[in-house]
């Protein structure tokens, strides 16, 4: 082997290696700036109140904005809170709020919940750049009603509020 084609190897080695982690950060700067949050049934922090509350914890480092969020009936109807205050009276039930729908860092959580009748079996909430809701789920909601949840949303897309 002559110091030529060692060269010629060794070049396309670097090339190769150059190109592969270009890729890795174009998906890495890709995978950044999506939405990261989770979203659950009850407080953050464990307190005893009448309400029945969810909440959205934010795991990004860029600022997230709520635009939709509610609770998923037992009946597998999605609820959304924003949408019964602006058409149902909310006078004769307190709205309990803590935090606000804009979470500007990591970290940043916000919680919404009102007395409801029945207990609801999951909570949702969705970001303005999402078309889908992300979804958490009471922790003793059986699977079943989990994966038929997730179905009629796969199903549903855009129109899960109908």
């Amino acid at each position: 082997m002559d110091v030529e084609s060692l060269t010629k190897q060794i070049t396309l080695v670097g090339a190769v290696i150059a190109a592969c982690t270009g890729v890795c950060s174009l998906w890495l700067q890709m995978r950044g700036k999506r939405d990261h949050y989770s979203v659950g049934t009850g407080t953050v922090r464990p307190e005893i109140i009448r309400e029945t509350m969810i909440h959205v914890v934010s795991h990004s480092d860029h600022p997230i904005y709520l635009a939709d969020y509610g609770f998923i009936d037992p009946n597998f109807q999605f609820s959304s809170i924003p949408l019964e205050q602006e058409l149902h009276d909310f006078q004769d039930s307190h709205v309990y709020t803590r935090g606000g729908s804009s979470l500007e860092k990591r970290s940043d959580f916000f919680e919404i919940g009102y007395i409801r009748r029945d207990t609801p079996i999951g909570a949702f909430a969705r970001t303005v750049t999402q078309t889908r809701p992300s979804i958490g789920f009471a922790y003793d909601t059986p699977t079943w009603k989990k994966l038929w949840v997730r179905a009629l949303l796969l199903v549903k897309g855009r129109g899960y509020l109908r």
